[in-house]
């Protein structure tokens, strides 16, 4: 008994955090970004490649990338020094600080970006590397989408294998995943300098994201686990 009510009241808030999103679509924008492997960089903080935004109102995307900087720059990107890397790293993050304060007042849907190895803080930790002042995006506005699904239709709605559970949600769903790297390629793409493959990746993430978001809000999206209601 106490268990079935818990898990109503985790159901509930689960779906009032929906409401709070889709409450003005408008005002919403969800991100992704792909960024170095963890593992390589041996305690560094992980070099940001791009970053994409999806608003979920008009369902058009915003991106930032080291390529698309490069290019801007009129630089070779397949031959970029490390100082070049940095300074067209910082114009990227330049560039998105301003989108973040033009857009504060929006809620900001994610996948995961909950630390300072993969997140909000990691883009900023980077951004503080390279000599930047990172505009902060308040928490009440930032929405781990896992973390809604997981209180929608409990934490079991996929599984992390073997793909990773956005992946493997949208395969589930018939979401085309063409583009999508998985963790490990897309660290493979950094090390082969395949930028533009890193950039497609995050796109199509974005998009992927918006696609579960709207099959929630018409109670279509197919899980792992029954909600328990």
């Amino acid at each position: 008994m106490f268990f079935t009510s818990k898990r109503l009241i985790e159901r509930a808030e689960g779906l009032e955090l929906l409401k709070e999103i889709l409450k003005d679509k408008n005002k919403s924008v969800v991100i992704h970004y792909s960024c170095e492997s963890f593992v390589t960089t041996h305690g560094r903080t992980p070099r940001v490649t791009s970053i994409c935004m999806r608003y979920l109102g008009t369902a058009q995307t915003k991106s930032f990338s080291i390529h698309l900087q490069a290019q801007f720059d009129g630089k070779d990107f397949n031959n970029l020094t490390l100082a070049d890397y940095d300074a067209l790293e910082k114009k990227m993050l330049d560039e998105f600080y301003e989108f973040a304060k033009k857009h504060k007042d929006f809620k900001w849907i994610h996948w995961n970006m909950r630390d300072s190895n993969y997140g909000f803080e990691a883009i900023a930790n980077r951004y503080r590397i390279l000599g930047g002042q990172a505009f902060d995006i308040d928490e009440d506005r930032k929405y781990d989408f896992p973390r809604v699904l997981g209180k929608i239709y409990t934490y079991g709605y996929e599984k992390n294998k073997p793909d990773g559970r956005l992946l493997n949600l949208a395969k589930r769903n018939d979401i085309t995943t063409v583009d999508a790297l998985k963790g490990k390629e897309e660290a493979d793409a950094f090390d082969n300098k395949k930028y533009l493959e890193l950039h497609k990746s995050t796109l199509r993430k974005v998009d992927i994201v918006d696609s579960i978001i709207d099959r929630v809000d018409k109670n279509e999206l197919k899980v792992a686990s029954k909600p328990k209601h």
